[in-house]
C-alpha cells in the first residue's frame, strides 16, 4: 500500500480515538504546569504515550505566537496544564 495514504490513516485512527475518550496524549515526557503559562511552576513531569483525563484547552498569547495548553488530570489526582507542543487531546477551550 503506498505511504500517503497509510500515514493518514494512522493520524485518523489515533484522531478517531482520543476524540472518543476525552484524554490528552503526550508523545514524550513533559512537566505538567499549575497554569497555563512557562511562567507558572511545574509540579509533575507526564508520562510519554500514556492517557490522562483532559476536560479542555486554554490558550496563552505571546508576542509573536500563541500557544495550547491542555488542563488534564494528573495520575496523583492532580489538575495541572501540557504544553500543546507535546501533547494532543479533543476537547473544547476551557470557559474563561
Amino acid at each position: 500500500m503506498n505511504r500517503f495514504i497509510i500515514v493518514p490513516l494512522v493520524f485518523l485512527i489515533l484522531g478517531s480515538t482520543l476524540c472518543e475518550s476525552d484524554e490528552a496524549m503526550c508523545r514524550q515526557r513533559t512537566a505538567a504546569h499549575t497554569c497555563a503559562s512557562m511562567d507558572c511552576s511545574p509540579f509533575m513531569y507526564v508520562r510519554a504515550y500514556e492517557e490522562y483525563p483532559c476536560d479542555c484547552y486554554d490558550i496563552e498569547k505571546l508576542p509573536h505566537k500563541t500557544k495550547i495548553w491542555y488542563h488534564i488530570e494528573t495520575s496523583k489526582g492532580k489538575y495541572g496544564y501540557v504544553l500543546g507542543d507535546h501533547c494532543w487531546a479533543s476537547v473544547p477551550q476551557c470557559k474563561s
